[in-house]
């Protein structure tokens, strides 16, 4: 793994400008909460990775909703020794039967889908030291994505 430092706001917008067409595509409006973190050593290329797969779920996941009420929001901030990134939506939610089964290997909710983003994103986690959560108050209540990284 090689890492090097990097500017966490510049990942995500590098994230969003690879995602945005396809973004916008499917009718979905993108707004950004980023605040100042300091650089932290990572494998840009692995959190690039997992950025884009977070917005990839959530673009899909808002499918459902009608045109027009798609939104997503990307967050950064510091949260004691840890940088925070989140990407929220306002899908259709998670249930609690599904919650447990995200991470796995195969699992998808999509009629499409390989089951492998999710899967390969908390290993690329894993080995940044970080922690990577999906969460939501349920159905019709959204999504949180939340990517952790150590400050270094």
């Amino acid at each position: 793994m090689i890492t090097e430092e990097c500017d966490l706001a510049h990942l995500i917008e590098d994230a969003l400008s690879i995602q945005l067409p396809a973004l916008q595509r499917h009718g979905v409006a993108v707004q950004r909460e980023l605040s100042f973190v300091p650089k932290v050593r990572v494998d840009k290329h692995k959190v690039l990775q997992v950025l884009i797969n977070l917005l990839n779920n959530a673009k899909y996941a808002l499918d459902p909703m009608p045109e027009g009420s798609r939104k997503l929001w990307v967050k950064l901030w510091v949260e004691g020794r840890a940088a925070r990134i989140q990407v929220v939506d306002n899908e259709m939610g998670i249930t609690p039967e599904v919650q447990d089964k995200l991470f796995s290997h195969g699992f998808t909710t999509r009629k499409d889908g390989h089951g492998v983003g999710l899967h390969s994103s908390a290993l690329a986690v894993q080995l940044l030291n970080g922690s990577l959560t999906l969460s939501s108050e349920g159905p019709g209540k959204g999504a949180v994505a939340t990517l952790e990284l150590p400050l270094t």
